[in-house]
């Protein structure tokens, strides 16, 4: 942080003060449909994980020996049971998030909004705090987490996106639990003085942490805000201070209300894959058909788009062949655009089968991806990439695209359909007071 800027930040109050003084705003101007459907999206998430680890392992199957989950109020989603709000917080986010296909807020920093419902649910449940209020919560987070990202300079720091996790979480958390301003600020403090996530969590070889990061984060939320209504002090200047969150971790933030409700920029994906490379599946299944007969002959498959997508999921940024795993697949644009290439769809229980596949690797082996100055250019208003395949015949093959095509009410349908378990009802997986929203998407939507 430049002097100017330290000194324009320690002529203010804290930033959580700020935050605080908030959040019955954004709590008013969240879009609560908006809010409705991210919640069943992210379910639809989770129970898609769950099912997948019976049969695979992984992460998720993993937590499931991590620590007992009999007692307590709060639901594990995919099965009923009930556990205490930690373990069921951090289980149902992680599965949640592990799938890479729950939501994304694009902005100066990149986060997923979505990983940290889980840990408000729980703790309403533990409160039996009303439907009304959780998703008045649920806004909060997203509308304070997503101003966050606006302006913080993690990735150029080294740090992650799951780094705003402990702050989103606590700033929902203190809404839910209806702590007043002064308990809310110190609820924000608290979070942040072990919020920042390391970027080495989302480099090279991925692991169980891509997943299990922002949850943990949720988790420090709730620590805070309970810390806060139990009357617990913390450094009055956390943020603003010389060694404080502005200066070592995030640079500069100044949140306001202005500019309505971040509700409208939150994407939510039509396939289990980063941000970044939904257009390209969308580009290389346009290509297929073309192609389906001829995979032998591909000499080159080139992707031009963006930096920040070549430096996040180029050739350069996680390993390939043997050493890939799921994690690292999903942040992949080359693994990604040779699974559609060579079996026409890239589902979230395809990827054991398509990591062993030989054409999937040959392919990966000859896909490039560049930066390209018009994409670098259109970015972050408009995710650009074009994809060119080469053929041995000398035939060169292409397809572009401004921007991913959004997902359709359709498309929706089809991936509920895809996640949700046959033998659950569509439906919220947990119990509140008070009248529940309508599940959004059902069996014959």
């Amino acid at each position: 942080m430049s002097a100017q800027e330290a000194t324009a930040t320690s002529d203010r109050p804290d930033l959580s003060i700020e935050i605080a003084a908030l959040l019955p705003v954004l709590a008013r101007i969240a879009d609560r449909e908006a809010v409705v459907l991210c919640l069943a999206d992210t379910l639809a998430c989770a129970l898609g994980a769950e099912a997948l680890a019976d049969k695979h392992g992984g992460t998720v199957s993993r937590l499931r020996g991590l620590s007992p989950s009999a007692g307590g109020a709060a639901t594990i989603w995919a099965t009923g049971e009930k556990a205490d709000t930690d373990t069921a917080a951090l289980r149902n986010a992680v599965a949640a998030r592990y799938l890479d296909w729950n939501d994304t807020y694009v902005a100066r920093a990149i986060i997923h909004p979505s990983d940290l419902l889980a840990a408000l649910v729980a703790l309403a449940e533990e409160r039996a705090i009303a439907w009304d209020r959780l998703i008045e919560a649920a806004g909060v987070v997203y509308e304070v987490v997503c101003r966050m990202a606006d302006q913080a300079d993690l990735r150029r720091r080294g740090f992650d996106g799951s780094t705003l996790s402990p702050i989103g979480a606590a700033a929902g958390a203190a809404w839910l639990l209806s702590l007043d301003e002064e308990a809310s600020a110190r609820a924000l403090r608290i979070a942040a003085l072990d919020a920042a996530t390391l970027r080495a969590v989302r480099q090279g070889k991925l692991s169980d942490w891509k997943a299990i990061a922002s949850a943990r984060g949720a988790l420090k939320g709730l620590f805070a805000a309970r810390m806060a209504e139990a009357g617990f002090l913390a450094p009055d200047n956390v943020y603003g201070g010389d060694e404080g969150f502005l200066a070592t971790v995030s640079g500069p933030l100044a949140l306001d209300a202005e500019g309505g409700s971040r509700m409208t920029r939150i994407i939510l994906k039509a396939h289990p894959a980063q941000i970044f490379i939904q257009g390209m599946l969308q580009l290389a299944a346009e290509l297929r058909p073309r192609l389906a007969d001829r995979l032998d002959s591909i000499q080159s498959v080139t992707v031009h788009t963006f930096k920040q997508a070549v430096d996040m999921v180029g050739g350069k940024a996680h390993p390939v062949g043997a050493a890939m795993n799921r994690e690292t697949a999903d942040h992949s644009a080359a693994f990604a655009i040779a699974a559609v290439l060579a079996a026409g769809r890239l589902g979230h229980a395809d990827f054991e089968r398509l990591l062993s596949d030989a054409t999937v690797h040959r392919l990966i082996g000859r896909t490039n991806v560049e930066e390209d100055a018009a994409a670098n250019r259109a970015f972050p208003v408009r995710f650009s990439s074009r994809i060119t395949v080469a053929l041995d015949d000398g035939t060169v093959l292409a397809a572009e695209q401004d921007n991913p095509v959004p997902l359709r009410p359709q498309d929706l349908s089809a991936k509920f359909a895809e996640l949700w378990p046959p033998h659950l009802a569509r439906g919220w997986r947990w119990d509140l007071p008070g009248a529940a929203p309508r599940f959004p998407v059902g069996h014959n939507d």
